[in-house]
């Protein structure tokens, strides 16, 4: 591969009053409280500048009563506010949960930009490695790569992926041809579908949620899950980890989400990286 490669990075943004409980939401909450803060969006920014280097950085806030400290200096930012928070994908308004929306609202934004790739970064995710993303991007031989996931819970994961542009529309079609909402087909199936053509053209009840609190609806969901797996049609990332465990901080490149207090120490050792500020004179922070 020869130039510069040219992607847009999408990701999605809530962020609730410090100490508002969580309650009736369907959500469990996983990693230190300080990856859902206000704050934590700094590094989040930090790790994109050192490790990246998108054409535009677009972010999708589900009407968050906290928004993130915007580094007005950078005009790759594009923050896109919609009117509702949808919800949790387990309990959300509408047809489709915040996380999805801020994927589908980014996909569209990068499919009528000048650009030849995708990649969403979720909000609480840090990465190691720069040019991460162009190693990614050298070794890609299919048109989506996703997070590699182990067992039978998911077929992949989403906190960080790549779509080639080329093919968006067809995987947007497709996303949006599946009736089911997020609470019924979670959006790591929807993906999973979406992907190929052939688990297009499946009935889409096969992979309806069922009740896991009995033993033939977690048999169900473990059948569901390796038959999206034998028939997908996208690519694994190479590098680890997403919501993976143990985290090798010794990679060359990495990801992670769901950042435990002792990981993200680890993390900020790793990186030397300090209080941080906007600075006028640079995009970045300084």
């Amino acid at each position: 591969m020869s130039g510069k490669v040219k992607y847009i990075i999408g990701s999605g943004w809530w962020c609730d009053k410090p100490g508002t409980p969580i309650s009736n939401t369907g959500r469990v909450l996983h990693g230190d409280d300080e990856i859902r803060s206000a704050d934590f969006h700094q590094l989040w920014y930090k790790s994109i500048c050192e490790n990246s280097s998108p054409e535009k950085i677009v972010i999708v806030d589900s009407c968050s009563p906290v928004k993130p400290n915007l580094n007005e200096y950078d005009t790759r930012i594009e923050f896109i506010q919609l009117n509702e928070n949808a919800g949790h994908s387990t309990r959300h308004k509408g047809k489709y949960c915040g996380w999805m929306r801020s994927v589908l609202v980014g996909l569209s934004y990068a499919m009528n930009s000048d650009c030849e790739y995708f990649v969403y970064v979720e909000q609480d995710v840090l990465m190691k490695g720069k040019g991460l993303i162009e190693s990614e991007i050298q070794h890609m031989t299919s048109r989506c790569l996703f997070g590699r996931q182990k067992g039978l819970v998911q077929p992949l994961q989403q906190s960080m992926f790549i779509v080639k542009k080329n093919w968006i529309e067809t995987f947007l079609c497709r996303l949006y041809s599946i009736r089911a909402a997020d609470n019924r087909i979670s959006p790591e199936r929807k993906f999973a579908i979406a992907s190929s053509r052939l688990l297009s053209l499946m009935p889409e009840f096969l992979f309806w949620q069922p009740k896991l609190n009995h033993i033939v609806g977690k048999l169900t969901h473990r059948l569901q899950t390796a038959v999206l797996k034998l028939f997908r049609a996208f690519g694994t990332l190479r590098m680890g980890y997403g919501r993976e465990r143990p985290i090798e901080f010794s990679d060359k490149y990495f990801y992670f989400q769901h950042g435990s207090r002792e990981e993200l120490t680890q993390y900020l050792d790793l990186s030397n990286t300090k209080p941080t500020r906007f600075d006028e004179s640079s995009d970045e922070l300084s």
